[in-house]
């Protein structure tokens, strides 16, 4: 139970930054290199986020076999979540540093 909710509350939180990310940085011409660079593996994250939230609720979690296994798949999704709140946390500092960028 406590492995389904860990699982829950990480893939949730994950996929918040990656919504609010995009929320905030609404991009607007996808295919050019810098846009592609800034958004597209949150946009990427977020959908594999949404996806794996949708089984986990169809489905259920089974845990692992192990304790390491378990550990292994909890540390990808906090890491992976570290790197989307760095982002998103980092880009809210940006536009507090560059108000006229709101626009």
């Amino acid at each position: 139970m406590l492995y389904t909710v860990t699982l829950y509350v990480l893939l949730a939180l994950g996929l918040a930054a990656s919504v609010g990310f995009l929320a905030l940085h609404r991009p607007r011409r996808f295919f050019r290199m810098v846009e592609i660079n800034a958004s597209w593996w949150v946009i990427i994250i977020g959908l594999l986020y949404a996806r794996s939230l949708m089984l986990l609720g169809i489905r259920g979690a089974r845990p692992g076999e192990t304790w390491w296994d378990m550990a292994i798949g909890i540390g990808f999704l906090a890491a992976i979540d570290a790197l989307l709140l760095i982002r998103f946390f980092s880009y809210l500092w940006y536009l507090r540093d560059h108000p006229e960028k709101r626009s």
